[in-house]
């Protein structure tokens, strides 16, 4: 129970109180990172070439055996403690990485230099002697702009957190540590602390330093010395810098398994849990608020596992701090214990005496998907697929419109011409067959065709179309008007005459040598046999 209320203390006196940040990115010869795409460290036959253009630092730890080394042109060689360089005329790859290299082959150190305002280069102690030790697991909550050692841009007059900053031993670095003043309250680096402004300037300026930090740039200015004074709390000062350090948070990887997360002021994503804006007046003091937290909150059973960040922004309003609660509940109750603590929070803390005007608050809610793991802030792909699938859908929809509205102005079926109708046949009389008269009307006609006194056949025969004369054709004896009173046919136009003489009646054969009921010869398209057509007609 003492180091879980040692624990929790710590957390709370985080934003207060300076933490120490330690960095974790090395130029050091045995990170394999370092050699550009070798994906190992440098065998005993590789040439070696650390001859960067721009000055740079390197650590080496362990011994070594090198067939061929180039120095950089600027820049250091720092060997560890008791550490050798061999170069024998004949090495050999003893390594089991090294099986199989190719003699001579080139290895180039290819160390990047990092960023200060990239949280993935820091982690985060309550103590020096942790952050000594590299423990993950006794690292700090902090919101994300405080995982970078705060910085007030120069001010000194302990409005803002100024916290330590630990580069560990027996190692190298590349850092640029960008143009803009920071103020720390101490730095540690190789061994030595500084807790003053002008040495680490004195250092800055010598060849490690200019090797190590902002490499072949301008030097920073960096301000050690002082600690917050105010006692409503001090700011950590990185606001300015929220863009730049939210650039490099993936918030999907953090795995919330909420629905709804609030966003802290100074976090790049939303906590499951609950954020409280806490309002003060007089007698307000930040340390008294802290202490409240842990005795009269943290230490019941009910709220073990939650954990707190108390913090003052710089771009808050006046007269305001934040509570982030936080817990460690798995799936979708993830945030639930939190959410509870931070409503006793608002219900009882403005009676307590510390000078509190009002509390709000914006918790997460219960995660909805399996093992609630549906929950928090989606991420870039998520949205992404969401917005391609509603595009997907809105075109499939004005497709199907567009081809529903063309199928009603333009019909499927093929549009036909449609047939005249037929003329009626003429009543024969109850008649089954043709015989030699046809009533129509009331009256008659006589059919050469069937005329018993007539030939069986009855054919035209045409001598040409040279001289027509006045013959315009024949009488039809269906039609009351005769040829010759006609007025269509009075057109003389035509040239040639009929010479009735060429008009024969003969009986044709038919392929079965039969000559009755026969045709009528066409001289016109010379067809000397027409099949007999045989009508037959029922009324």
């Amino acid at each position: 129970m003492m180091r879980a209320i040692l624990v929790l203390f710590l957390v709370l006196a985080g934003s207060s109180d300076a933490l120490v940040k330690r960095w974790i990115k090395y130029s050091d010869y045995n990170d394999a990172d370092n050699w550009g795409g070798l994906n190992r460290t440098p065998c005993p036959t590789d040439t070696i070439n650390l001859g960067a253009v721009q000055p740079v630092s390197v650590y080496i730890q362990s011994n070594l055996t090198i067939t061929e080394l180039a120095l950089p042109m600027t820049g250091e060689i720092i060997l560890g403690p008791n550490v050798i360089i061999d170069f024998p005329s004949n090495p050999a790859n003893v390594d089991p990485s090294c099986q199989g290299a190719t003699p001579g082959q080139l290895a180039e150190f290819q160390v990047q230099t990092q960023e200060w305002f990239n949280l993935n280069n820091w982690e985060v102690y309550g103590s020096l002697a942790d952050a000594q030790e590299g423990d993950v697991s006794k690292e700090m909550s902090v919101l994300d702009i405080e995982k970078i050692p705060c910085s007030s841009g120069g001010d000194t007059t302990g409005s803002y957190l100024r916290d330590e900053v630990l580069f560990p031993e027996d190692h190298s670095y590349r850092v640029n540590m960008g143009t803009q003043p920071l103020t720390l309250q101490k730095l540690n680096l190789a061994g030595k602390a500084y807790t003053s402004t002008n040495p680490f300037s004195d250092f800055l300026n010598t060849v490690s330093g200019k090797s190590q930090f902002n490499p072949g740039a301008d030097r920073p200015t960096v301000n050690i010395g002082g600690s917050c004074t105010d006692v409503t709390g001090c700011a950590c000062g990185n606001d300015a810098m929220m863009t730049v350090i939210c650039a490099a948070v993936q918030c999907q990887v953090r795995g919330l398994q909420c629905d709804s997360p609030p966003t802290p002021r100074g976090h790049c994503c939303g906590v499951c849990g609950a954020v409280l804006t806490i309002g003060y007046g007089d007698n307000f003091n930040f340390q008294n608020l802290q202490s409240y937290i842990r005795t009269q909150y943290l230490q019941q059973d009910k709220y073990q596992g939650v954990r707190t960040i108390l913090s003052k922004s710089a771009v808050s309003r006046a007269g305001e701090v934040q509570l982030v609660l936080q817990d460690d509940a798995p799936g979708s109750q993830n945030g639930q214990t939190a959410a509870a603590m931070a409503q006793e929070v608002k219900d009882t803390l403005p009676a307590a005496g510390l000078g509190i005007t009002a509390v709000d608050v914006q918790a997460s809610t219960k995660g909805t998907g399996p093992s609630g793991q549906t929950g928090g802030r989606m991420g870039g792909g998520q949205i992404a697929g969401i917005v391609i699938g509603v595009i997907i859908v809105l075109l499939l929809i004005v497709l199907v419109a567009f081809f529903l509205v063309r199928r009603r102005s333009t019909p499927l079926e093929l549009s036909l011409p449609k047939m005249p109708k037929m003329p009626k046949m003429p009543t024969f009389n109850g008649k089954k067959s043709l015989t030699n008269e046809f009533e129509m009307g009331g009256a008659t006609f006589s059919n050469p065709n069937f005329d018993p006194n007539s030939p069986d056949h009855f054919s035209l025969s045409y001598s040409g179309v040279e001289d027509l004369g006045s013959s315009k054709g024949f009488n039809n004896p269906m039609y009351d008007n005769p040829v010759e009173d006609n007025p269509m046919y009075t057109d003389t136009s035509l040239s040639g005459t009929m010479d009735p003489a060429s008009v024969t009646t003969t009986p044709p054969t038919t392929p079965d040598g039969d000559t009755r009921d026969g045709g009528i010869e066409n001289p016109i398209y010379g067809l000397d046999n027409l099949q007999e057509v045989v009508m037959d007609a029922e009324c």
